[in-house]
């Protein structure tokens, strides 16, 4: 820490990290990532299924193909002409994905920004044994990456940390953004990727049984702890007899993927919130109790995280009421799962983009990375660097 500005200050004295340098070493890493390795960067609990589809996609994102296409996409073809980093990135992570701060950090390699890393304090090792692989792979790297360990609450380190930083990369929800904004000074950068919630919408027409086990899968293999994992579940109806069979319909679905992922089911947090809301605090609001996992089915109108994990909501939406009800969360929005018609398709997604809602997808997917779309609506590199001109 005592050294931190001088060998900033030495780096950035430098010419400008070469992007291939970067996505050469994670072409490698990921390249070298198999199910042996990954064993020892990821949960020894994760379904060898679920593994060997994180390998997959992890190989589809950081290759080299795929990198490149992003660095053109986002910052133009002449991307080291017209663009210049903002100088040194302090990334201050949420620890509710694997790897998102190793993620974080490797955005800004691309765009040759300096990063500074603040761990979470749930991360568990992963981003830092990623981030080590990727020194060992390429050295010429580790001058670009120091990463800390202090704690949120030690205001010492952290106002230390923000005063070498030219950006601050924040990852959390409204309580982490509004505590830093008050320590960012202004003339410090603040990219706030803050939080989100997803859910899905359901038509009575448009129901089928796999589109089920799509949104129980995403519910299972995520612990509904992601931005983009499904909270609940609205269906196109007032009628709460409605909402009722869907309970019923969608639980034993529930059951069977949260069985497949999970080794622990519900814990003593979801079995209290199952006992909360059985007493019924209103008249329609019931509670459907699975093995493992269970459903409350209320006729509030509110968009929420699900109370514990494996405890999804589901609640009636009309669509002539989605535009009244979403628009209070319009920053707060990011996913929807469509389990409907395809005459409906169209208009809904284009209702729900209206409110805030910045990705349509179906339930399976609504976690999954896919290539070249943005993050919560934008594009991430373009706010790590500044676009330059030179008369």
């Amino acid at each position: 820490m005592d050294d931190l500005e001088q060998l900033i200050l030495a780096t950035l004295g430098k010419n400008r990290l070469d992007p291939e340098i970067v996505i050469a070493a994670c072409h490698r890493l990921v390249n070298e990532l198999d199910e042996s390795r990954y064993l020892t960067l990821a949960s020894p609990n994760m379904p060898r299924a679920q593994m060997q589809r994180y390998i997959t996609e992890a190989k589809g994102m950081f290759c080299a193909n795929a990198l490149l296409s992003r660095l053109r996409l986002e910052l133009g073809d002449n991307y080291t002409q017209n663009t210049a980093p903002l100088g040194t990135l302090l990334h201050i992570a949420a620890g509710n994905a694997d790897g998102l701060p190793a993620f974080s950090v490797v955005e800004g390699l691309l765009t040759g920004n300096i990063n500074i890393l603040k761990l979470p304090a749930d991360d568990g090792g992963l981003s830092v044994e990623l981030l080590t692989e990727l020194i060992r792979i390429e050295p010429k790297l580790a001058e670009y990456i120091y990463v800390f360990d202090y704690s949120s609450r030690d205001f010492t380190h952290i106002t230390k940390l923000l005063a070498v930083a030219d950006g601050v990369v924040v990852w959390g929800g409204d309580e982490a953004v509004s505590a830093l904004r008050a320590l960012v000074k202004p003339n410090t950068k603040l990219i706030e990727w803050g939080h989100k919630v997803s859910f899905g919408y359901i038509t009575p027409s448009g129901t089928t049984d796999a589109g089920l086990v799509g949104f129980a899968q995403n519910m299972a293999e995520t612990a509904q702890m992601l931005c983009s994992a499904t909270q609940g579940l609205f269906l196109d109806t007032d009628d709460m007899d409605e909402v009722y069979s869907l309970c019923e319909r969608f639980l034993p679905h529930l059951e069977r993927e949260v069985a497949a992922f999970s080794t622990t089911g519900t814990s003593a947090q979801a079995t209290l919130e199952l006992y909360t809301a059985s007493l019924a605090p209103s008249p329609n609001q019931r509670v459907f109790r699975g093995c493992g996992c269970g459903i409350i089915a209320s006729d509030n109108s509110r968009v929420e995280s699900a109370p514990a994990p494996y405890v999804p909501w589901i609640k009636p939406l009309p669509r002539c009421d989605i535009q009244r009800t979403l628009r209070p969360y319009k920053n707060h929005l990011q996913t929807v799962g469509l389990l409907c018609g395809e005459d409906e398709r169209l208009g809904l997604a284009s209702l729900f983009f209206r409110t805030g809602v910045v990705r349509i997808t179906d339930g399976e997917s609504m976690s999954r990375p896919q290539p070249n779309t943005p993050h919560d609506g934008e594009y991430s590199l373009r706010r790590y660097v500044k676009i330059t001109s030179l008369d």
